[in-house]
């Protein structure tokens, strides 16, 4: 009988030591909602519509949208919130507010039975603007304390989900240079800061963590994850090369994609006499718009760009070495590949104000080729996105496309 019990005993306590799967946050397959939609003058971030209607997506998308995400094979929302919003005053009843707003987007998410990555999704600011932008955040210890705080404070508020329906992405696309020691250095003590701000008012939820470099693979790697890989952690990397074909056209993207058009991918989606059309289409808008240093700088990177494309044996050569690099990354690190996660990629299709339009083919072809390099190292991913410029379900405006290609994604793939 002794025995017996200890036997038992002995079970119980193999079962309470393991973790409950029930609080562990999984993705698989995932795509980012829109960061803003009509994106509302800084002189507005006070107006109780603007904070009602935080964060503004929920104008133009309801729970039949989130339900058609489900059923063609999502498991996951990355939810884009701007951190300079939450930062533009003091107010506590403003900042309540707005958590209440992001409650009640999670809430809209989860009861299509989609599970949620709050995502602080920090991007560059000019030195002129009046807003908090990542530079600044970088570079300005006394900003960065208090995005620590909000990382804190948000952290702390969703505590109240299920810790394995809910994550947090404490920050995104990181300035600082991975290359630079200095940089690097201050990255990881900053990193780590977000790290513990986050775990100290909410013990459970999943952090997704990313390094310097725009939050790139090299960026990745050069984190140092020992000091911060607890059992909660996905750690993150984005990738959108080549950057030439999946930013061409993007006029943000600065002059050497700003006025490229029609590149495919792959390469052989065209004929031979298509694609050097298209290139020297894109050339001949070059010239058109630049002249001097600017035109040769363009034109060289085309160039440069279109030839190496083209020496290599198998388009996907292209899309590989990030992959490679943060699988070895993990790997000398540990960390198991499903906590791994390709937290951005896509591919543009339109741009305001141009005359942008990217045929759907050649969008589906790259994500399609990113989305199997991420499954075949066993990372989970997430598509850039549901609207703008790389939308995959609405236009600027939060109007449907006529052709969305979030559901013909991933129907080929298999599970």
């Amino acid at each position: 009988m002794i025995a017996s019990l200890r036997a038992v005993l002995t079970v119980l306590i193999v079962l309470c030591a393991l973790p409950a799967a029930a609080t562990v946050f999984e993705v698989r397959r995932a795509i980012s909602t829109n960061l803003w939609v009509e994106w509302p003058d800084i002189s507005r971030w006070n107006d109780a519509d603007v904070v009602a209607s935080f964060p503004e997506w929920r104008r133009h998308l309801g729970p039949e949208d989130f339900a058609d995400l489900k059923a063609a094979g999502f498991d996951t929302i990355r939810m884009p919130l701007e951190p300079a919003f939450f930062l533009h005053n003091d107010d506590p009843k403003r900042l309540s507010e707005l958590l209440a707003g992001m409650d009640r987007a999670i809430a809209t998410i989860r009861g299509a039975g989609l599970k949620v990555i709050v995502d602080l999704h920090t991007i560059p600011r000019g030195d002129g603007d009046d807003y908090v932008g990542t530079t600044q955040l970088m570079t300005d210890d006394a900003l960065f304390d208090r995005y620590v705080a909000l990382v804190a404070r948000m952290s702390g508020d969703l505590s109240r989900w299920p810790a394995h329906m809910v994550a947090l992405e404490v920050i995104n696309e990181p300035t600082l240079d991975c290359y630079d020691s200095d940089d690097r250095a201050r990255w990881q003590a900053r990193l780590e800061s977000l790290h513990g701000a986050a775990r100290a008012t909410n013990g459970d939820i999943t952090l997704v963590l990313t390094g310097a470099c725009w939050g790139s693979a090299d960026g990745l790697a050069a984190v140092d994850p020992r000091p911060i890989d607890d059992a909660n952690t996905l750690w993150s990397f984005h990738s959108y090369e080549p950057f030439f074909v999946t930013h061409q056209g993007a006029t943000w993207g600065g002059d050497i994609v700003a006025h490229l058009r029609g590149i495919p991918w792959p390469p052989d989606a065209v004929d031979a006499a298509a694609f050097d059309a298209a290139a020297d289409d894109s050339a001949d808008r070059i010239r058109a718009a630049l002249s001097g240093r600017n035109e040769r700088r363009a034109l060289n990177f085309l160039n440069d760009s279109l030839r190496a494309m083209l020496a290599l044996d198998d388009p996907a050569d292209a899309l590989a070495p990030s992959f490679e690099t943060v699988a070895g990354w993990a790997d000398e690190h540990g960390i198991a590949r499903d906590r791994i996660f390709m937290g951005e990629f896509g591919m543009i299709g339109r741009e305001w104000g141009t005359d942008l339009d990217v045929p759907a083919q050649y969008r589906l072809n790259y994500m399609r080729a990113m989305i199997g390099q991420a499954e075949a190292h066993g990372f989970s991913w997430s598509v850039w996105s549901l609207g703008g410029a790389f939308g995959l379900m609405q236009g600027y405006s939060g109007e449907r496309l006529e052709m969305p290609l979030y559901d013909q994604l991933i129907w080929t793939l298999t599970d």
